[in-house]
């Protein structure tokens, strides 16, 4: 039986790939075989992943890509070089976001709110328009949502709003870009990211009474590694008849 999750050769994006979930969805994908592009806006960040994968891999199968995900063109740059590094692209991951802020939609800074959306929403469409001119058949994009884009998350309406988008994008792809390409979107849980660090105002030590206080049925807090492995899933052929999905890695229902 072949393995439904071996991607030998694929070339695959990660947007967001210096650190966090990012690195652990590039990480994953080049553990299954797939030469990664890792795309972030701090270099130092992403030549870090680049090179833990290279260590760990080989020297030719990651670089870094500095990207700043909220320019248009940076984008269609982004797919240029992948394609005339590895000669083609399978896999785009539409993974970077995040919004620092915490605080009532009504006292929200108005560019905070058009920040947000730049980053988290705008973003995706920018990079599913510069993937699909190089994308072949059976190709795999990703999105990273959040739980937020399905509940209410008092303090985070705007990360919410642009995350909701995210999902309903995924959807509307699927039927445009099928059976070509297929789009899936997974929306993490709680994983103690240093966003997440930032926007509630906590620290390492502050996250074992926060575990407790969730009670989640999976037992722990979510890791990179968690949404990493199903990443992993989605960009496989373990995956090739699904489309369009939203699915939770969260611990809990």
């Amino acid at each position: 039986m072949p393995n439904l999750f071996d991607i030998t050769g694929d070339v695959a994006v990660v947007t967001g790939a210096g650190r966090g979930i990012g690195r652990g969805i590039a990480q994953a994908l080049a553990d299954a075989g797939a030469y990664v592009i890792c795309a972030a806006r701090r270099e130092n960040e992403i030549e870090e992943t680049a090179a833990l994968i290279n260590q760990a891999h080989g020297s030719n199968r990651a670089i870094a890509v500095r990207t700043d995900v909220t320019v248009a063109a940076d984008m269609d740059a982004l797919a240029d070089v992948a394609v005339r590094q590895f000669g083609r692209l399978d896999i785009w991951v539409n993974n970077a976001g995040g919004s620092p802020v915490s605080m009532p939609l009504v006292e929200l800074p108005e560019e905070e709110w058009h920040r947000t959306m730049a980053v988290n929403l705008t973003s995706v469409f920018y990079g599913v328009r510069a993937a699909v001119r190089h994308l072949g058949d059976k190709s795999r994009i990703l999105n990273t949502s959040s739980l937020a884009g399905q509940d209410p998350f008092p303090g985070s309406g705007h990360y919410s709003a642009a995350k909701a988008g995210v999902n309903m994008l995924t959807k509307t792809l699927a039927h445009e870009l099928g059976p070509k390409t297929r789009i899936n979107t997974i929306l993490p849980g709680f994983v103690p990211t240093e966003t997440v660090k930032i926007a509630l105002k906590m620290a390492d030590e502050d996250f074992p009474a926060l575990e407790q206080q969730l009670n989640l049925p999976a037992g722990r807090l979510g890791t990179p590694e968690d949404i990493g492995a199903a990443a992993l899933y989605f960009c496989s052929p373990a995956s090739e008849w699904v489309t369009g999905q939203c699915f939770r890695v969260a611990g809990t229902p």
